[in-house]
This record gives structure tokens, sequence and C-alpha cells, in this order.
């Protein structure tokens, strides 16, 4: 194989990777901090203690960003369903509790 041949090997494996991370990047959804809520799909969130689910272990799922890109919002192994999620950043974490659907706390 000549060198330019894998030069352009290289560079589109480059692309694909980066196009892959862009179109990832788009398709989470995005969390919006209101006052001391944070929203995202249709369900509100409020800061809680920690040691009410202690311990907890955090997944590496990532259920979305905030708008700002500042918290990336995980969830925590023991609560699949989502009640109690974790906003990260890398040097601070905050466990958030559901609080309600997003209608029922604007009516």
């Amino acid at each position: 194989m000549t060198k330019s041949k894998k030069i352009i090997i290289f560079l589109s494996i480059i692309i694909v990777v980066a196009a892959a991370l862009f179109i990832r990047n788009k398709m989470l959804c995005r969390a919006v901090y209101r006052g001391a809520r944070l929203e995202f799909d249709g369900m509100s969130y409020i800061e809680t203690d920690f040691k009410e689910i202690e311990p907890y272990k955090e997944t590496w799922n990532v259920v979305c960003k905030t708008d700002d890109g500042v918290w990336t919002i995980c969830e925590i192994d023991k609560f699949p369903d989502r009640e109690y999620v974790v906003a990260r950043t890398a040097w601070e974490a905050r466990v958030l509790k559901r609080e309600s659907n997003i209608e029922a706390v604007n009516k």
C-alpha cells in the first residue's frame, strides 16, 4: 500500500469518528436549569442530599447534558427509572430527585 493510500484511509477514519461524535452529541437531550430545578424529558428534578440514597453507584450511561454544556446528567445504578440522577462536572457532583412532570409544576 502506498503512502498516499494510508493517509487517505487515516483521514477517512478521523472524519467518520468526528461525524459520529457530532451526531451523538446532537442526539442527546438538553437539560435546562430554571432556578433550583433541572428540567429535561418533561420531568423536573431538584437537588437532594446524597445521603438519602447512600451508597449509590453512577453508571456511565449519559442521559443528557445541560444547554450550557457544564453539567452531564448520568443514571444511578439502583434507579434505572431515573427517579434519582447525578448531575456531574469535572469537579462536582449533585444528586437530583425527580420532583414531578413539568406540566404539574407549572400549574
